[in-house]
């Protein structure tokens, strides 16, 4: 897990510098603000590696969308993502290697998002991948850490359906810092699919721009003046 968190931050960092200098890229602004609702599992049974896909066993899911996220569009790709989730531990679900706790769960984010969107966006404006690296709050009703700060990091994918409408896929592991690391309860994955609506598209591609200001100024010239008093 050390080593894929590592990796995800390098990649973070490194795409990053190489977007810098494609200022044609950088202007481009696919939004403004973009808005989520999900539906999401948290899977806190207290295995790092073993059980990721325990569904009946694991996951926490409630029947209705319990998380929301507001992004906010910057730069070269990147972006700042606020996001509240609201679930509950049902008795019966492994809870770190117990079936014994249930309860509320609320959890706040707060992460920067790099997404690849920009580096191809002219050949594929359907399919918006991403990585994110932030920092967050969990409380649990019950169970060894109530009160967990967190470093997450995480990936997804937008699928843009129509114009500003998609569908998010996403998954986020979250690292207790308090009072331990790694080896504690407070580590948690959450996994989540909804909707998002994107809005406030910014400046345009700078060469549409450039061939649109060539295209008038060319149709500039081909217009035809009448001379003073004729007919």
């Amino acid at each position: 897990m050390k080593q894929a968190i590592s990796i995800l931050i390098f990649i973070l960092l490194a795409n990053s510098a190489s977007a810098q200098p494609y200022k044609t890229i950088g202007v481009y602004k696919p939004y403004k603000w973009m808005f989520g609702v999900s539906w999401s599992a948290i899977d806190d049974n207290g295995s790092k590696f073993g059980k990721l896909f325990d569904l009946n066993n694991s996951w926490n899911i409630l029947p209705y969308p319990s998380t929301i996220t507001v992004d906010r569009y910057f730069k070269y790709g990147w972006s700042m993502e606020f996001g509240a989730t609201h679930s509950k531990y049902k008795l019966g679900k492994l809870i770190n290697d117990s079936t014994n706790f249930e309860g509320t769960f609320f959890n706040f984010d707060a992460s920067a998002k790099y997404s690849f969107y920009q580096l191809y966006a002219p050949k594929a404006r359907w399919i918006d991948p991403y990585l994110t690296a932030g920092i967050g709050y969990t409380y649990r009703a019950e169970g060894a850490a109530m009160h967990a700060p967190t470093v997450n990091i995480g990936g997804g994918v937008n699928f843009w359906v129509y114009k500003g409408l998609g569908i998010r896929l996403n998954s986020t592991a979250k690292l207790g810092v308090y009072p331990g690391f790694w080896d504690t309860p407070e580590n948690y994955l959450q996994h989540s699919a909804g909707l998002v609506l994107r809005v406030g598209q910014g400046k345009s591609d700078p060469n549409k721009d450039f061939n649109r200001r060539k295209n008038q100024w060319i149709h500039q010239g081909n217009k035809r003046y009448k001379q003073k008093g004729g007919r």
